[in-house]
């Protein structure tokens, strides 16, 4: 872990289309949405049942990742609108210069490329910024619109490993997704 907080992308990632950015207090109704979805609050910290006040609890706790070194949580921002529609989440592993990686798009806004876009905006970054020699991801085997995300920024699929993550009191394998610098 690195002994000073982390820095987000400045200025802030962007395509055109998104923009990865710093969570504002006001994207506390992303936070709603994102619970809406079982599968979001299952294996992450979004709260189940929300309130402004959980909501503000969970932007809080992003805000605190990069303060203390664990890691960068930005949202997934609509260039046009500025509304926010995700979360990206790069996570330094306790392995040296490895780190994971952690997304989710609200349900109104699927299947529009967001997320992959997202995951394609983040890794260079990630891999220079916080000087990783690996990004991986870990997705559990049924859940194929995360694994096509994957894929589609470029990440390969290394394996699977057994009774790895445990989802509400249940054991889940996860496959392992992986990217890494080029060569030079």
């Amino acid at each position: 872990m690195p002994d000073a907080p982390l820095r987000y992308p400045d200025p802030p990632l962007s395509d055109g289309r998104i923009c990865l950015r710093r969570w504002r207090e006001g994207d506390v109704e992303c936070i709603r949405l994102a619970g809406t979805d079982p599968r979001i609050p299952r294996g992450t910290t979004v709260p189940a049942t929300f309130t402004t006040t959980e909501g503000l609890a969970f932007i809080h706790r992003q805000w605190s990742r990069a303060e203390n070194g664990e890691g960068v949580s930005q949202a997934v921002v609509e260039v046009g609108s500025g509304r926010a529609v995700g979360l990206m989440w790069v996570a330094l592993r306790p392995q040296p210069h490895v780190g994971g990686l952690g997304y989710w798009i609200i349900p109104p806004a699927r299947g529009l490329g967001l997320a992959t876009a997202a995951v394609r905006l983040v890794l260079p970054w990630a891999l220079n910024a916080l000087n990783l020699r690996r990004l991986e991801a870990w997705v559990e085997p049924d859940n194929v619109g995360s694994q096509r995300v994957l894929r589609g920024a470029g990440f390969q699929q290394e394996g699977r490993l057994r009774n790895f993550i445990t989802v509400e009191d249940r054991s889940s394998d996860a496959l392992v997704f992986s990217v890494i610098p080029p060569k030079l």
